[in-house]
């Protein structure tokens, strides 16, 4: 039996032909591409029937809807916002600059701010009043506070390749130290013996232990190979003190224009050899202006991109959505100083305590700042050693102050001091013309004019805010003046502390002087009988300078003439303090014995707004102990962006 036969119909095969899916091959050969073009897609609902079109858009609407929400929801969480480099910041700047020089530099508020961005600082100043290290890499203190050695970074250049090294900051010491330079740092480096124990090390002696000194370390170095060409006295003169050309720090001189009189804009671009974090701006301008009014309009207008220190009436004009806000505290107090020599009423410890309890101090706050700050009992501020948050504070009360005065001046109404007043008038005028012929001649027809005079001159002064007023036994009437400067915080604290005092009888006047004047005819001379002012204590909180008796005579800052030989010895004592406990100990000490004088009242300490446009980002601000420190974290400000996976 043949099986082949039998079984070779199951295992049949058809012959393989010489080419696969020849159709199929044969139409895609006569195709130019593998995908449809446009003109043939427009044609395939033609061949789609309705259950495939449906399952096709229904597949294109599930991939549309899964890459929005991928963009949406998810992209977001794995991707953020960068900074890049690039971009300029335009900032106002009230004032000009005269000496970009940090020997100069503190001088002059416009020099203070641009100065540590060009010139790079052995220490600045971060919170809580420590030292941060720039140019130095470390700082060691001998036991007894005498001997501070500084060891500089070794990777620290000039923009023109010199290397910095401890010859420069000897030359920069040397430099404030010789009285033809005329340096207002001097005082704080007089005496103080500076070596250079190598290339990167100096060691600054000094002849007493002074704990303050610490914080005059955060100074700018100059350059020796260019301004130890020029000689002392000449310095000030130097063409370099406004176009540095070999600077140390994030920014470098680009460019200045000026007109006529004035510097109108400088223009500073990145240091690209500078040996700390870069900055990511490109370029930073100042553009300067007389007056803060003009700045505001600017800003409003965009031209400028950023202006500090606004007082409330231009800042609330400029709210909205285009800048953002920035809190500036300053370790900085607004007081009444009393002039006792001037005004001897001030002497009275009664008086002093009564114009206390008169004072409504957030009150006060409200009509010169908008409430932009915190009301304050003593000099310390809040953050600072010997700051005391428990101290003795007098309360604000009408009625006792005014139980306080009706002591030794009796009330008047009106009508009575209009009397006393018209009387003392008509006397002096009528005493300084009687012996004259005229006056015997015409004595009636002079004396009604004279009694006329005085009654509308009288008439004229008197405020109908005056509810009564004061004299004592020898009828002298209670009167007082604050003077102060013409800046609208100032002002409108002055107007409502006299409010204030003529509600408890005291007749109360404001003197208001230029700002540009205070300086030179008020402050020089102690030409006032109640001043208020402000005073920036810095980032140390030695009150020496503004409390101590060798300070009553300008330039001193003892503004209120205070004279005490137990305060005296506890401001001496507490420069020598080594230790903070100690420092701490004594300063609540001090403020305890001034308190006690009353030789002036403590009102607030401001904080101001800086306004910088939204444009900006990356900007942060804690607080600061100079206005220059409000860039103390610059090199994080950035303009340009890009986008990046988060890590």
């Amino acid at each position: 039996m043949d099986w082949h036969k039998i079984f070779k119909p199951f295992f049949k095969r058809e012959p393989k032909p010489l080419v696969r899916d020849f159709d199929k091959k044969l139409v895609k050969n006569l195709r130019h591409r593998f995908w449809p073009s446009r003109a043939q897609l427009r044609y395939l609902g033609r061949f789609l029937s309705k259950r495939e079109k449906t399952i096709i858009g229904l597949s294109c609407f599930f991939i549309l809807a899964v890459f929005i929400a991928w963009f949406i929801i998810i992209l977001p969480k794995h991707r953020e916002i960068l900074p890049k480099s690039g971009g300029e910041y335009i900032e106002a700047l009230v004032g000009q600059p005269k000496l970009i020089n940090p020997v100069f530099a503190s001088a002059n508020d416009v020099d203070a701010d641009i100065s540590p961005l060009l010139y790079a600082r052995l220490f600045k100043i971060g919170e809580g009043q420590k030292l941060i290290s720039e140019l130095a890499s470390s700082l060691s203190i001998s036991d007894d506070q005498k001997i501070y050695s500084i060891k500089l970074r070794e990777d620290a250049f000039w923009t023109d390749d010199e290397k910095i090294t401890a010859d420069d900051v000897l030359f920069t010491f040397e430099t404030i130290q010789n009285p033809e330079t005329n340096s207002p740092l001097y005082p704080a480096f007089n005496g103080v013996t500076v070596e250079k124990i190598n290339e990167y090390e100096v060691r600054l002696t000094l002849k007493e232990a002074y704990t303050p000194f610490a914080g005059s370390l955060a100074v700018g170095i100059i350059p020796e190979h260019i301004f130890g060409q020029i000689p002392p006295a000449s310095l000030r003169l130097a063409n370099e003190n406004l176009q540095p050309q070999a600077v140390s720090g994030p920014w470098k001189f680009s460019k200045m224009i000026k007109n006529e009189t004035n510097i109108e804009t400088l223009t500073l671009e990145r240091n690209d050899r500078f040996f700390g974090e870069l900055p990511y701006l490109k370029k930073l301008s100042f553009k300067f202006y007389q007056d803060v009014a003009e700045a505001a309009d600017d800003l409003h207008a965009k031209a400028i991109m950023g202006l500090a220190f606004l007082p409330r009436n231009l800042s609330e004009k400029l709210a909205g959505k285009n800048f953002s806000s920035y809190d500036l505290h300053l370790p900085q107090y607004t007081a009444l100083f009393f002039n006792q020599s001037s005004q001897p009423f001030l002497k009275n410890a009664d008086l002093k305590q009564a114009l206390a309890k008169a004072i409504d101090k957030k009150t006060v706050l409200q009509s010169a700042l908008g409430d932009q700050g915190e009301t304050i009992e003593a000099p310390i501020l809040p953050g600072f050693v010997g700051f005391n948050a428990d101290i003795k504070k007098i309360e604000y009360n009408v009625d006792e102050a005014n139980a306080l005065l009706d002591k030794e001046w009796p009330r008047l109404t009106p009508e009575e001091y209009f009397a006393l007043k018209r009387d003392e008038m008509i006397k002096e005028r009528i005493d300084a013309v009687k012996n004259n012929d005229d006056f015997k001649a015409n004595s009636s027809t002079i004396t009604a004019d004279v009694t006329k005079e005085a009654e509308e001159t009288i008439r004229s002064s008197m405020r109908p805010d005056q509810a009564f007023y004061r004299k004592n036994k020898q009828n002298a009437v209670l009167s007082l003046t604050i003077t102060t400067a013409d800046t609208p915080e100032y002002q409108n604290a002055a107007e409502t502390l006299a409010l204030m005092w003529r509600a408890i009888g005291v007749q109360t006047g404001v003197l208001v002087v230029q700002g540009r004047q205070i300086g030179r005819d008020v402050l020089k001379g102690r030409e006032y009988e109640i001043l208020l002012y402000g005073e920036i204590v810095g980032d140390d909180p030695d009150p020496y300078p503004f409390w101590h008796s060798s300070q009553t005579e300008y330039p001193g800052l003892n503004l209120a003439m205070y004279s005490d030989r137990q305060a005296d010895k506890l401001l001496e004592d507490a420069r020598f303090a080594t230790s903070t406990e100690t420092r701490e100990k004594i300063y609540r000490e001090f403020q305890d014995t001034l308190l006690k004088a009353m030789p002036a009242i403590f009102l607030y300490t401001p904080s101001y707004e800086y306004l910088i446009d939204n444009e900006v980002r990356g900007v942060d601000i804690g607080r600061i102990y100079s206005p220059a420190d409000r860039f103390n974290n610059l090199n994080k400000w950035y303009i340009k962006t890009r986008w990046g996976w988060k890590k």
